[in-house]
């Protein structure tokens, strides 16, 4: 079986960033250029090629427009923001990819985690391949299957989330992870949900009647108040299954071959040189 390593490039940049803002060290090299996001990315990269030794690793992009924006005005609408260091950094980093010998995507209107679906679903039609997906992300939980895992990042560590650990955590299938932020909502993405239906509410509905689908045919079971929450945030609770659903059939060469990892270019020194990088340099 061959691993392939799936990372969401815009998350790791995230944590990276405000790993180190948060404590008030933000790097810079003796130009000036901010590095703070980019040390911390390269330190996980690092990490993650030590750790999992891939045969195929691709890292995923959030670029420019994305078609959820476009169908609901607010998605994402709560998130401050991009500090303007971390743009400065991004670039960057997909050099710093580059002569890592790792290869990257990005395609306007969809989204970091379109891409990794659907390279995830290419692992899911080729069973010589086993995938792992790296993130904090649980967006990303609905990808698990029998080929697919996802390591969870953590503060400080990470949760290796497969079909077992998803159903001991939650009680009903990865794939329902949509169906729970349908109820639920999330916050952090802006997307509705079913007003006043929290997590421990919508996954007893979803262990009892399988889906939001499933939800709302039995409706006339469900009494009091949340009943009535149900009824009057039915469009926003299945507009919300419409957003919080990844899409897998992004129209990339999911070849993944193409992705296969090279190992470090002679470029890599020269980059981190240039950001005086050290450590890692050592």
């Amino acid at each position: 079986m061959e691993k392939v390593c799936l990372v969401d490039g815009n998350n790791l940049m995230f944590r990276a960033y405000y790993a180190t803002a948060y404590s008030g060290n933000m790097m810079k090299n003796s130009k000036g250029f901010p590095t703070n996001a980019l040390y911390g990315f390269v330190n996980m990269m690092q990490k993650i090629i030590d750790e999992e030794k891939p045969k195929y690793i691709m890292v995923a992009f959030d670029i420019g427009k994305n078609f959820r924006k476009e169908k609901y005005d607010t998605y994402k609408a709560g998130r401050s923001e991009t500090p303007e260091e971390l743009k400065l950094q991004m670039p960057v980093a997909r050099k710093i990819l580059e002569a890592m010998g790792i290869k990257y995507y990005e395609l306007e209107p969809f989204e970091a985690d379109d891409i990794i679906g659907t390279f995830a679903e290419a692992c899911n039609n080729n069973k010589e391949y086993d995938a792992t997906v790296i993130s904090s992300d649980k967006d990303l939980l609905q990808l698990i299957t029998d080929e697919v895992e996802v390591k969870l990042l953590k503060t400080k560590d990470y949760i290796m989330m497969n079909r077992q650990t998803f159903f001991d955590t939650y009680g009903i299938e990865p794939i329902k992870m949509i169906d729970l932020k349908a109820l639920m909502g999330d916050a952090s993405d802006n997307i509705p949900g079913v007003k006043g239906v929290g997590e421990k509410t919508a996954l007893t509905l979803l262990k009892k009647y399988k889906s939001l689908e499933g939800v709302y045919e039995h409706l006339p079971e469900i009494k009091g108040a949340l009943k009535e929450k149900l009824v009057n945030d039915k469009e926003n609770a299945f507009f919300s299954k419409e957003l919080a659903t990844i899409y897998k059939d992004v129209p990339i060469d999911v070849n993944l071959e193409n992705i296969k990892y090279n190992g470090l270019s002679p470029d890599y020194n020269k980059i981190l040189e240039d950001l005086e990088f050290y450590s890692f340099l050592k």
